[in-house]
């Protein structure tokens, strides 16, 4: 005695492999299929499928950010390097008055300027240094309302201290995000 059993339409339980690649993309297709993809999406993928990607790892692998956390790290002590620059020769640009510190805007703008030098020119997994720079904008943010005594050099400390520690910040946690992410093994 033979038990044969048939699907919808009549077609053998055990017909060809098309049938059952049929009856799995009905499966798996909605309604929204039918709504056409971007050009760019399309393209990308086309690029997945070319490059032979598996769904598992489009699915898994987090996309990197543009340029990594090495850039990010690079850019804001990049322009950290430009406000250190910029407190050096702020006072004698902005002319600041005989009881403003002069040495307050030309130290701390000569160590923010190398500590973020030594940041963008390599030392990227120093986020100790970082940390450090936040600690000296902070201090020139606090010493405008201590020390300066004209606006104009207190309006400048106060922009310039905020800048340098957000930048400081991002290049810290940048740095600390990215090599935490490294020890994931999910390289950026």
């Amino acid at each position: 005695m033979s038990t044969h059993f048939t699907r919808r339409g009549g077609a053998p339980a055990h017909s060809d492999d098309e049938s059952r690649k049929a009856t799995r993309e009905r499966r798996f297709t909605t309604e929204r299929d039918d709504v056409p993809l971007s050009p760019l999406v399309e393209e990308q993928q086309e690029r997945q499928v070319r490059d032979g990607a598996s769904m598992r790892e489009r699915a898994v692998a987090p996309a990197p950010a543009p340029g990594g956390w090495r850039a990010t790290v690079a850019g804001a002590s990049g322009l950290n390097v430009l406000a250190g620059i910029w407190l050096i020769i702020a006072p004698f640009v902005l002319g600041y008055g005989g009881g403003d510190p002069y040495w307050n805007d030309i130290v701390f703008g000569a160590i923010t300027a190398l500590i973020a030098a030594a940041r963008f020119l390599g030392a990227y997994r120093a986020s100790w240094l970082s940390w450090l720079n936040a600690l000296i904008g902070a201090w020139i943010f606090v010493s405008a309302f201590w020390l300066d005594d004209t606006g104009t050099a207190a309006t400048n400390d106060i922009i310039l201290g905020a800048i340098i520690f957000v930048l400081a910040i991002v290049s810290a946690t940048a740095t600390n995000e990215g090599t935490s992410a490294e020890r994931r093994g999910l390289r950026a």
